[in-house]
């Protein structure tokens, strides 16, 4: 009786050390092909970001070259006091000769009819029509102010604790009052964090927009220590996009156009990580097909017929298309900027169905833009604050559904199995299970 019951503890035994071999752990614990897609994927997102980081603050420079170099030119809008002051509509600061060092600037005014004599006396002692600045510092090195730069262009700013060019180890650096209103010196105030000095900026010229775009902010001070302006330049070219000026009344000087690709980080994070996302996609799909059971054991799994795939691909790159650094952000311009949103959220409704109701927040500042005149400013400003991640939003919140109502559906699925046995072979069953699970935790 005895060697009965040893004889059928060792088969329960060998039974359950069968069903827990180190083969059959390896697969129930082994990663699914899906896991390991969404590995790569987010170690090459990663590798991206992080190399476009590390390379945004040159990157401008990096591949057009500075601001000063042969051909480049921008153009200003004089505005309020600045216009009244010179009788100019406008400036152009076109580069016509450039060395290793230095650059010879030829610069252009666009008069107003009818100006004073004191008017055009202030244009020929202020505003030169060329200019010798060192490439790098954009520092002037001819005329009155000699090696001050102007606040129409520096280099590109630095970390706190490394030098700048134009900074050097000065807070209170001094710039040129070239091309100005300015009756005085003044200087930038400089923070010591980043954080303190960066902004984004929506920047809306004439011709074509920049967008949204990080910004270095710098506040202009006397001697006296009393603000006399704001100076806004790009944060990854130096190039001036706003300065406001408090002199002789409020004035400001905007860009209105440029041949330097100030816009030239957003498009290569844009083409980068979509290119990733796409060809990311194409890999899973062919995955999928390839691993039919294992995919359709999945709970991120969909039907690979076209309505399953398009699907799939809106939920992919409707982030980066229509949201971060997207079509109407690209752009800038206020028509595409409605209807790219406008499409984007009917793809949504069509890929995620209900969860698609936090874009609707993107129509919010349309919505009050027409309702109070967006108070005096043009609706070119009035955006949804730049890289709110609506399109994110909606697709987590859809997945996250998905996976809540499978493992519903699978716990459902295992009770009704349950209730479908015998009593003694179910109580079995969970004992077992059971037993499994203290062996596993042990």
């Amino acid at each position: 009786m005895n060697s009965r019951k040893r004889t059928k503890q060792v088969k329960n035994r060998d039974n359950r050390n069968k069903r827990k071999s180190p083969e059959t752990s390896r697969s129930s614990n082994k990663l699914s092909f899906v896991g390991k897609d969404f590995i790569i994927l987010f170690c090459a997102l990663a590798i991206f970001t992080g190399s476009w980081f590390g390379l945004t603050k040159g990157s401008n420079v990096f591949m057009a070259g500075s601001f000063y170099s042969k051909g480049y030119y921008a153009r200003y809008d004089f505005s309020d006091s600045m216009r009244k002051y010179f009788g100019v509509r406008s400036i152009e600061i076109r580069v016509s000769h450039e060395a290793r060092e230095t650059a010879e600037v030829d610069i252009t005014v666009d008069e107003i009819k009818n100006i004073s004599a004191e008017q055009r006396k202030r244009i020929k002692e202020k505003i030169p029509e060329k200019l010798i600045v060192e490439r790098k510092t954009g520092n002037v090195i001819s005329n009155h102010e000699t090696m001050i730069p102007l606040i129409f262009f520096y280099d590109i700013p630095t970390l706190p604790g490394e030098q700048s060019a134009t900074f050097g180890e000065k807070l209170v650096p001094y710039f040129s009052t070239e091309l100005t209103n300015f009756t005085r010196k003044v200087h930038a105030r400089v923070s010591s964090r980043n954080s303190d000095n960066v902004v984004v900026w929506y920047h809306e010229s004439n011709v074509k927009s920049y967008g949204p775009q990080y910004s270095w902010e710098l506040g202009l001070y006397d001697d006296d220590g009393n603000r006399v302006g704001t100076i806004v330049n790009d944060f990854t070219s130096g190039l001036l996009l706003n300065a406001i000026i408090f002199e002789g009344g409020l004035g400001s000087i905007n860009l209105s156009d440029t041949n330097f690709p100030t816009g030239l980080n957003r498009w290569v994070i844009f083409y980068g990580l979509n290119s990733i996302l796409l060809l990311w996609g194409i890999f899973h799909i062919l995955r999928a097909r390839k691993h039919l059971d294992e995919w359709n054991a999945h709970w991120s799994a969909f039907a690979l017929d076209w309505k399953g795939i398009s699907k799939f691909f809106i939920r992919l790159m409707a982030f980066t298309i229509f949201d971060f650094a997207g079509i109407g952000i690209l752009t800038g311009n206020l028509k595409i900027l409605l209807v790219s949103d406008l499409i984007g959220f009917a793809l949504m409704i069509y890929a995620t169905g209900f969860f698609a109701f936090p874009i609707i927040f993107k129509f919010v500042p349309w919505i009050a833009g027409f309702a109070v005149g967006a108070q005096g400013r043009t609706l070119d400003y009035v955006q949804y604050p730049f890289g709110v991640p609506l399109y994110l939003t909606a697709v987590l919140m859809f997945l996250l559904h998905r996976y809540l109502a499978y493992r519903y559906e699978e716990k459902k699925g295992f009770e009704r199995f349950l209730s479908q046995l015998p009593e003694v072979t179910r109580e079995a069953v969970l004992k077992e299970l059971e037993s499994d699970v203290e062996s596993d935790e042990n």
